[in-house]
């Protein structure tokens, strides 16, 4: 049974892309061809601001684990990160947490708590995409009172959510799914919303790199921000949800492309879902190996200061 799930997994990515390329094919003459360029300035500013979302999503693990009352430097948070991010390919949406509480156990981390820490980022992430994706909505076409009262809803709901007391209660529901024994989060709500201004940050300089990437190849207007932002934030939930597909793969660019097909035309809004997926699996491909070099410098500091405490 096992198998067979992998299998429909992959059938069902590798159809969406079917359709995702064919309808690009079909739809080759709407390509606006005269109005596509590439400047590569452009590209290099998009890949600067995912180091500063990087920087901001290292600096977030600090401070939860700092929270938890584990104090980890930031180029310790940054290798961990790094070289296990990329097991999110991998089929199923546990290989990443396994891979970061593998080397975190090795690092002498709590395993328990390295679950609560991957649970409570888990959380802050989908929410703060959330409120992110429907106040973006309040500026994309027609403004509707509607979508702000929406948004003023799940703000409310996010600083509920967010509370120690019914985080808490979350993470236990989630471990008791994992078989994990409960916990009480010992975090302040103080603490919590410091940590949450990190999660803001790095969805912002993710997406502001997205809109960035997209003027590198075709010139769109400032005013269509929050357009974008609203595609990739819904994009990355539901690609996050569906679980049969790694990373989001295929159901991210699915919906990303249906979202920007009003603004950019169906087969340029297929393009450029499918240049977003090269774009951050590049940069978490370089990310993987500086991680690994940051791994090996720090281990070689670490043996030095040994060696010295020994003289």
């Amino acid at each position: 049974m096992k198998y067979l799930k992998r299998i429909l997994s992959v059938l069902v990515v590798l159809l969406i892309f079917f359709f995702l390329i064919r309808t690009l094919v079909l739809n080759w003459g709407k390509i606006p061809f005269g109005e596509l360029h590439f400047n590569g300035w452009y590209v290099g500013l998009s890949y600067v601001l995912l180091v500063f979302y990087f920087a901001c999503y290292t600096k977030s693990w600090q401070e939860i684990m700092r929270a938890l009352g584990y104090e980890i430097k930031f180029t310790q948070s940054l290798w961990i990160i790094a070289t296990t991010q990329i097991a999110k390919y991998l089929p199923g949406r546990v290989w990443s947490i396994v891979g970061r509480v593998y080397i975190g156990k090795k690092e002498r981390f709590d395993s328990n708590l390295l679950f609560i820490s991957m649970i409570f980022e888990t959380c802050l992430l989908i929410i703060t995409s959330g409120v992110l994706f429907l106040y973006a909505n309040l500026f994309v076409g027609v403004f509707q009172m509607i979508y702000l009262l929406f948004g003023i809803l799940l703000t409310i709901v996010a600083l509920i959510v967010i509370h120690p007391r019914v985080l808490s209660w979350l993470v236990n529901v989630l471990l008791k799914i994992l078989r994990r024994k409960p916990v009480t989060i010992s975090m302040s709500y103080g603490q919590i919303l410091r940590v949450s201004i990190f999660f803001f940050a790095l969805w912002c300089t993710q997406i502001i790199g997205f809109y960035f990437l997209i003027m590198a190849i075709y010139p769109v207007d400032p005013s269509m921000l929050p357009t974008f932002m609203a595609a990739y934030t819904l994009s990355w939930i539901t690609g996050f949800i569906i679980l049969f597909a790694p990373s989001g793969l295929g159901v991210r660019e699915g919906v990303m492309t249906l979202l920007l097909s009003p603004a950019l035309t169906t087969p340029l809004a297929i393009a450029v879902s499918l240049i977003t997926r090269v774009w951050m699996t590049l940069f978490e491909i370089i990310v993987f190996f500086v991680g690994l070099l940051v791994r090996k410098i720090t281990r070689k500091e670490q043996d030095m200061s040994s060696a010295d405490r020994l003289d």
